[in-house]
């Protein structure tokens, strides 16, 4: 194979040029070509020209080739417009599939640059086109993006209608986008019915529109395609019925929590009467462990008796203890306290639950305590700091519990599992709940509606006191009934309706103004045989 063979195979798309030099300048393979075309054509009138005008290089980036940089530097001519009526006077001459008109680009590394704005956008486009030895910035890529023509799209036949922000909290636009093919068909600058009813009307066709429950974009289909079946696509469904159980398990959030356990009672030794030591015990006490230390650093009885300024009696009965308990049982025993005789009512209250030191106090009044308040507050003090109370786990968040009931089971830890089966064991309304959103939730992510919706359907019963609500045989809801006050109506079937009441309402005619046949009773009789006739009077 010959060089010119290779470079045919390695740069097919310069086939219009003639190759001069391949060379290399660092990273960069720099490729120097010259058109071969003997005339130009002038891009404003169209003629050809031969006269030329200049010469000059243009640098093109190019693909790169084997990991590396390609700059082509093709010399071009300027030729002269010999059209007098033409408004240019020179023009430059331009290769096909190669140059295009002030670009500093091939075409070929035009291309592949927009796939890649087109694939990955600004910023993680600019890494890539790095990694492939023909690095672009963020904005160029973009600009690359905005510079494609809008895809001629035909009208969907199934159109979903979704809104998004420009600026979230302030301003928002509508996405419209073919629900069977799965790309965004167009993109509205508003939320509005008239700009929905508008582009429905320029383009006829849609057969179905998948909405949520927006008041503008119901309007805006009724009046843009009144023939259209208007649906709620399945994430709107299931978002609807996340709110719904999020506030079904919010009513019974006291459910949530585990039952506390027991309290754990000390024996009922803790409630014999505070015994403390006194002060003189305690001086007993750090006495005797004075004259102990001074015996064992050698000193002997005299001696302590003039360091402590105590009788030598004193000392020897000190030193001769072995302990300092001897030496306290002397003293007065501590005085009983006027709870001692309701100390095992006391027991017996406390280990029902009774914690209330009010009601504790109510109550041996009527047994004839005559104590203060004051006392029996210390006792129940003591026995609080006594009592062991079981650590509860906190109860699970709202939202959580919502989780567990809305997503399948099998994307739900087994540990949460356990939780909803145990709170679900506490309260049945929940376990209802659950069961019902599971099974619809089954039937649209399988798109049985049309087989189960009937079966699973609720059933709502109404009076003027109660609503009750049975699903599938199931009581799931029973409650007072609450009549709304100052109400909007969205749905535009329900304002035609409510205007058609309100119309009739306003020319209905006062009875007083209508005229009203009168008949006479014996007419009635002939008419339904009473007087045994056979003549029948006609109304």
């Amino acid at each position: 194979m010959s060089i010119m063979e290779l470079l045919a195979v390695v740069f097919p798309h310069l086939a219009a040029v003639r190759i001069e030099r391949v060379h290399r300048v660092g990273a960069t393979v720099r490729v120097k070509a010259a058109t071969t075309e003997p005339k130009g054509e002038c891009p404003a009138c169209g003629c050809e020209s031969v006269r030329v005008h200049s010469r000059y290089e243009r640098c093109l980036a190019d693909l790169p080739v084997a990991g590396q940089e390609v700059l082509l530097q093709v010399r071009v001519r300027r030729f002269f417009c010999d059209n007098a009526a033409c408004e240019k006077r020179t023009f430059a001459e331009q290769v096909p599939g190669l140059t295009s008109r002030h670009g500093r680009r091939a075409a070929g590394l035009m291309s592949m640059l927009r796939m890649v704005a087109l694939a990955l956008g600004g910023r993680p486009g600019a890494r890539h086109t790095a990694r492939l030895a023909c690095a672009v910035g963020r904005s160029t890529l973009l600009r690359l993006l905005r510079s494609l023509p809008d895809p001629q799209v035909a009208t969907p036949r199934v159109l979903g209608v979704d809104e998004f922000a420009w600026r979230k909290g302030h301003t928002y636009g509508t996405v419209l986008v073919d629900v069977e093919g799965g790309h965004v068909v167009d993109l509205l600058p508003d939320r509005s019915a008239d700009s929905f009813a508008a582009w429905l009307e320029a383009h006829p066709g849609v057969e179905a529109i998948c909405r949520d429950r927006a008041g503008c974009y119901a309007e805006g289909a009724q009046r843009g395609a009144p023939l259209a079946v208007q649906v709620t696509d399945r994430w709107h469904l299931l978002h609807n019925l996340s709110g719904a159980v999020q506030r079904a398990v919010s009513r019974h959030r006291a459910r949530l929590r585990e039952p506390a356990k027991p309290e754990i009672v000390d024996p009922p030794a803790a409630l014999e009467p505070a015994r403390e030591e006194s002060p003189s015990a305690a001086r007993i006490r750090a006495r005797h462990a004075e004259i102990l230390q001074a015996l064992a650093q050698g000193m002997n009885i005299t001696q302590i008796s003039r360091e402590l300024r105590l009788d030598r009696k004193t000392v020897r009965r000190y030193a001769t203890a072995a302990i300092a308990d001897g030496l306290i049982s002397e003293e007065r025993a501590p005085h009983r306290t006027i709870l001692d005789v309701y100390l095992p009512y006391l027991q017996q209250r406390w280990e029902q639950g009774c914690r209330s030191t009010d009601q504790l106090l109510t109550e041996l009044r009527e047994r004839g305590y005559l104590g203060s308040a004051r006392t029996l507050r210390r006792l129940t003090a003591k026995l609080r700091s006594t009592t062991v109370k079981p650590a509860t786990p906190p109860a699970p968040k709202i939202r959580e519990v919502t989780g567990w009931i809305v997503q399948p089971p099998s994307k739900v830890a087994a540990e949460d599992l356990a939780k909803l089966e145990q709170i679900t064991a506490r309260c049945p309304e929940l376990a209802s709940v659950t069961e019902l959103t599971r099974q619809f939730a089954e039937m649209l992510v399988h798109r049985r509606g049309e087989e189960d919706l009937e079966g699973w359907a609720a059933e709502i019963r109404a009076d003027l006191d109660h609503v009750t609500v049975t699903c599938g045989g199931v009581n799931v809801a029973r409650h007072e009934r609450c009549w709304a006050t100052h109400q909007t109506l969205t749905d535009p079937q329900h304002l035609a309706a409510a205007r058609t009441f309100r119309s009739q309402r306003l020319s209905t005619v006062p009875a007083a103004l209508t005229e009203v046949e009168q008949r006479r009773l014996s007419d009635y009789d002939d008419l339904f045989g009473l007087n045994n006739t056979d003549e029948q009077v006609a109304l």
